[in-house]
């Protein structure tokens, strides 16, 4: 499933990526129903997304599944741990670009560097990054397993990094009531976030997971958040919403599979909840 390279692509002309550019985000929770529930449901698109990437996916004996026309990036697996976040690269949109995997020595989280000489969103957008991150509870109190200097690193490239953070923030879900913990929680990474130009792209109020009985309150756990390298030219395509109904009805999942898509042309404008 992984792939140990430095480089994937080379030296040769590479065609322009398809437009638009899409992502699609999603927690599988170890199942591989809801894994091929989700493919399943993108091969109904008219358009299968650029990217798909996932938290949480099902291995087997420390192998992830494949499936047709999408070549997969993970965390290699040592010392028993097994990958906690994967890359799944569309292959026509693979063919059009070059890419770096970037892994940390650890499993729940990586990163894909990706260059095309022809621009991405536009013109001078040749390269980015895009780091995918699944973060749980820490050893110690009020943290999460994946620093937040590795999920927003500080970098010459455009970076968006999306992923499930287990962490609940004002930004987010202002509507909810926050705990002490909570806060001390997610203060240390929306910090980060602020120092160094990141934008938050969800919706602020729109949930991300959903409770499983009638009692539970749903919440804002998967984010998707930017660097100022991407925006204003970018950032108000990367809105994440649902994908279509159609593509979800046979998700039995609490959480929901986010879709980021991107026009052919760079929109104009601010981004859509501003800077953090």
């Amino acid at each position: 499933m992984h792939h140990n390279l430095s480089f994937w692509g080379g030296e040769q002309a590479l065609p322009p990526p398809p437009k638009p550019f899409t992502l699609v985000q999603h927690n599988c929770l170890g199942s591989w129903y809801v894994f091929l529930s989700l493919f399943g449901s993108l091969t109904q698109l008219a358009h299968p997304p650029s990217i798909v990437t996932l938290q949480d996916p099902p291995v087997y004996r420390g192998k992830l599944p494949s499936f047709n026309s999408f070549t997969g990036f993970s965390p290699p697996t040592s010392g028993g741990c097994k990958p906690r976040v994967a890359f799944y690269v569309y292959s026509s949109f693979l063919s059009t670009i070059s890419l770096l995997p970037q892994f940390f020595g650890r499993g729940d989280v990586s990163a894909l560097d990706l260059f095309t000489p022809n621009g991405f969103f536009n013109p001078s957008t040749t390269g980015f990054t895009i780091i995918n991150s699944y973060s749980t509870k820490g050893r110690a109190n009020n943290t999460r397993s994946v620093p937040p200097d590795i999920i927003f690193p500080s970098s010459l490239l455009p970076t968006l990094t999306l992923g499930d953070l287990n962490i609940h923030h004002p930004m987010a879900d202002p509507l909810r009531t926050f705990k002490e913990d909570e806060i001390a929680t997610s203060t240390p990474y929306f910090d980060r976030a602020t120092d160094l130009g990141f934008s938050l792209l969800n919706t602020p109020g729109v949930f991300t997971r959903f409770s499983m009985s009638l009692v539970g309150r749903p919440g804002v756990l998967d984010l998707a958040i930017a660097c100022h390298l991407l925006h204003p030219t970018s950032l108000n395509g990367l809105t994440p919403s649902p994908l279509p109904a159609r593509t979800t009805s046979r998700f039995s999942s609490a959480l929901r599979p986010h879709y980021f898509g991107l026009p052919p042309q760079p929109p104009t404008g601010s981004c859509p909840t501003g800077p953090l």
